[in-house]
């Protein structure tokens, strides 16, 4: 796996290209949730590119970016990720969104004829209702406690539930993982966060005719199957799903489950759309 960094109008990106083996693959971006990068979904990226020529992409101030000031709302950062698709000479693509991607993926296909369909993991339109609070106090602990801040944000993601595979086991070493990032990563997530509680969708989501699927672990307690369905429900063409035995880890607690549903809609709807071998000057954009 090679990842590229690369800066468009002064902004830092990082991404990796991954070239299908299938001769007549479409292309798919694939954008990840908060405290992600690309080095952590190599498992999705690797069974999307099966069926897809994949863009994982990390935009400004996501992944191991540079943090971008919250002062740039969620449409300005899915502007940034119109630029990268710009660069690279993706003329259409099905877009995979994992959490705190999903309100960029939304707006993407709402402003980017180019997009083929949309399948989201564990995403909702934004934090409303009594998940402010504690997402503001998730904020306080980034900030001041790190050790608290691990325990907390797994805490809110995840259920004590012997029903999850390897539950508690996922649940440590996602809070380990979070001791080990590094400040910069944390600023990312701060203003990640600050980004998505400041975050109005634009009336023009409810106008997208893609094809969508949205999809969670049924326990999750972060985005619960209410407030998913309140997302589904704008978008048209949207299909609910629910993970049995799963939480909002669920890409790690089912990641065989994950990827067969979120390279579903590509394997549906490409048809007549394939796009045949990839084209000269996206070899040359990610040479």
């Amino acid at each position: 796996m090679s990842i590229n960094e690369i800066w468009i109008n002064d902004r830092q990106y990082r991404y990796s290209f991954y070239e299908s083996n299938h001769s007549n693959a479409p292309y798919g971006i694939f954008l990840m949730g908060t405290l992600q990068e690309i080095e952590s979904v190599t498992f999705l990226s690797e069974k999307f590119s099966e069926e897809l020529n994949l863009f994982v992409v990390e935009v400004p101030g996501t992944g191991l970016t540079d943090p971008l000031p919250a002062t740039f709302s969620i449409q300005d950062q899915t502007e940034m990720l119109r630029s990268f698709i710009a660069y690279m000479n993706i003329p259409s693509a099905h877009i995979m969104a994992i959490s705190y991607a999903t309100p960029m993926a939304v707006e993407l296909c709402a402003s980017w004829d180019g997009a083929l369909s949309l399948s989201m993991c564990g995403g909702m339109a934004g934090v409303v209702g009594s998940l402010r609070l504690g997402t503001m106090a998730l904020l306080a602990d980034a900030l001041r406690d790190r050790k608290a801040f691990a325990e907390n944000f797994i805490k809110g993601m995840t259920v004590d539930d012997k029903s999850i595979p390897r539950g508690k086991v996922i649940a440590r070493s996602a809070r380990q993982k979070i001791l080990r990032h590094s400040e910069k990563q944390i600023a990312c997530f701060c203003e990640n966060t600050v980004r998505l509680l400041a975050y109005k969708p634009s009336s023009s989501i409810s106008t997208i005719q893609q094809p969508c699927l949205l999809f969670i672990g049924e326990k999750d307690p972060y985005v619960t199957i209410e407030k998913a369905k309140e997302l589904a429900s704008q978008l048209p063409n949207c299909h609910f799903e629910t993970v049995r035995y799963a939480d909002h880890l669920v890409h790690l607690e089912h990641p065989e489950r994950t990827a067969e549903l979120m390279i579903q809609l590509a394997k549906d709807e490409s048809g007549d759309k394939m796009l045949g071998k990839v084209p000269e000057s996206v070899v040359q954009a990610v040479a």
